[in-house]
């Protein structure tokens, strides 16, 4: 079975759009001070790599970063890491023309990125520094009610009701998009709240009126010269999540504020990501659809690997499963955030020259991980709930003290194996033991019990702790990390070959059913959250 999107060929030129945040390559990348050279040697970097959009934040928590503003109301950031530059603008030399004049030099689009809103005001507070004037004097204009999680603190976000907090968002774009060469502006939204809680759909208008004030203004600056500025926005994983917190997405693409548009999630790579939904709106108009790469699949994840990048096997098997839903191209987000791991940078972009290219995606091994994304993070107020307050923890669940207890765990997987030479997919089952019996049927075919393997004992092997602010306890064996509770739950893996006839292009659903429990199984309950397939090609 084959869905319509198969053969939807990407629209444009444009396959790759790399994100550098206000403060990781100043951080980790870029010397003290910084020369020109420097920054010019970056920006080869990105283009070494077959960036077609390079994109820079410039201005986050009511700072502006690699550029001064000639404004009052706009401070440059205090914090350490943007120090570094000072001697450079001192001097008269603006770190964002270098950028913008190497990124064209090198044949790519330069987009400004602008934080609508920012999380990480704890790291100035961390430095022992206020946070921007404008947010520090105007409390009355600041976000104050959160839902219950400790996490919601960090951050001192603006509340866009108030006509003053959009008039300072709008200021600083139209500052830049005056003064400086850029191609374009990117709108990041993936801080936790706009509005009040509860009050998103309600006040949606007020941050729609916003992007068309800013659409209008660079349609206007862009006449002057005959060229046309890009406006893309960076929003969460799903509609409903953006609509939750005052983000109506879909009347931007309909009503042409957008030229592109990329959903994700805020921190973790997401294999369910509901593609299809965003390819049908953008498909409808003239937005393009870049979602984007993160560099883990799950909180629990992060720390199983150690904060290391994904695979470059598990980079194609995102990007096969974007460009089966039909997007039009990828963006790389918080890439550096794993660049302190060999092969380091710049060597460890090179996959980007394999993601840009559906075909060369399709020709490479591919490793597909679904993991329940926030499992084992309570900080946004519950297990598996993320900073959108959308619950991101799939599971299946057997209870033992049913009889033959049934569970079904969706997945999408765009792939037509009659061009793989061999496919395997494996499940891993907490509180399964090796003398369980399953019923395994996939999308209707039930798999035989000759053709499953299965772990030979229970594994406990490999259980670690990670604590909520991302320090493990212990050292990991054998690369597994149990993030669930105090209690280590021992598990086992059954895994079986797949064939073309059982598999569904796009959604697909694994279906288990208890026949048999262990009588001396002490768990009552048998989860199965973690998936992986792998895909090779002929």
């Amino acid at each position: 079975m084959k869905a319509s999107t198969e053969h939807i060929a990407p629209r444009g030129s444009c396959r790759i759009l790399y994100v550098s945040d206000p403060s990781s390559i100043a951080t980790n990348l870029l010397p003290e001070p910084v020369q020109p050279e420097a920054l010019r040697n970056w920006v080869d970097m990105v283009a070494d790599s077959g960036v077609d959009i390079f994109d820079q934040e410039i201005f986050s928590q009511g700072w502006t970063a690699y550029w001064r503003s000639e404004r009052g109301e706009y401070e440059y950031d205090r914090r350490r890491q943007h120090r570094r530059f000072i001697p450079m603008l001192d001097a008269g030399i603006q770190p964002l023309d270098i950028l913008i004049d190497q990124a064209h030099k090198r044949g790519m689009r330069f987009v400004a990125g602008f934080r609508m809103n920012d999380n990480h005001a704890y790291q100035a507070r961390q430095q022992g520094l206020s946070i921007a004037q404008f947010i520090e004097a105007n409390p009355q204009w600041r976000l104050t009610e959160f839902p219950d999680g400790e996490l919601y603190k960090q951050g001192e976000p603006l509340d866009f009701t108030f006509a003053e907090v959009r008039d300072f968002t709008f200021g600083v774009i139209e500052e830049v998009a005056s003064r400086f060469d850029i191609d374009g502006v990117e709108l990041c939204f993936r801080d936790f709240a706009y509005f009040p809680p509860s009050t998103g759909e309600e006040r949606m208008h007020l941050m729609t009126e916003l992007i068309q004030r800013i659409r209008a203004m660079l349609i206007e600056r862009g006449g002057v010269n005959g060229t046309k500025f890009l406006l893309g926005a960076r929003v969460f994983s799903t509609i409903a999540e953006c609509r939750n917190l005052g983000l109506d997405v879909p009347t931007w693409i309909d009503d042409g504020l957008l030229d592109y548009v990329c959903p994700q999630d805020v921190m973790y790579c997401d294999f369910n990501l509901p593609l299809e939904s965003w390819s049908a709106l953008t498909r409808a108009s003239g937005c393009m659809l870049y979602p984007a790469i993160l560099p883990w699949t799950s909180y629990r994840a992060r720390y199983r690997l150690g904060n290391k990048l994904l695979s470059d096997a598990t980079c194609r098997a995102m990007a096969q499963t974007f460009y089966g839903a039909g997007v039009d191209g990828i963006s790389i987000f918080n890439h550096f955030c794993a660049m302190s791991h060999p092969p380091f940078y710049p060597h460890q972009m090179q996959v980007f020259h394999e993601l840009r290219d559906p075909q060369k995606v399709a020709a490479g091994e591919r490793h597909y991980v679904f993991d329940p994304t926030w499992a084992g993070l309570t900080g946004f107020g519950g297990d598996g709930i993320a900073s959108t307050g959308a619950h991101k923890a799939r599971k299946l669940v057997l209870d033992r003290r049913a009889p033959h207890p049934t569970g079904a765990y969706r997945f999408q997987l765009y792939e037509d194996l009659q061009g793989a030479s061999g496919a395997t997919l494996l499940f891993r089952g907490f509180g399964l033991t090796e003398n369980d019996e399953l019923e395994v049927v996939l999308n209707g075919h039930t798999i035989p019990e000759d053709r499953i393997g299965r772990t030979a004992g229970s594994d406990t092997e490999g259980h670690v702790r990670a604590s909520e602010n991302g320090g493990v306890m212990c050292q990991p064996e054998r690369g597994r990390i149990d993030l669930r509770g105090d209690a280590m739950t021992p598990f086992s893996t059954r895994w079986f070959a797949l064939s073309p006839s059982t598999v569904v292009f796009g959604q697909n659903c694994l279906t288990l059913t208890l026949t048999q429990s262990d009588s001396a199984a002490s768990d009552g309950q048998i989860v199965v959250d973690e998936l992986e397939i792998w895909v090779h090609p002929k």
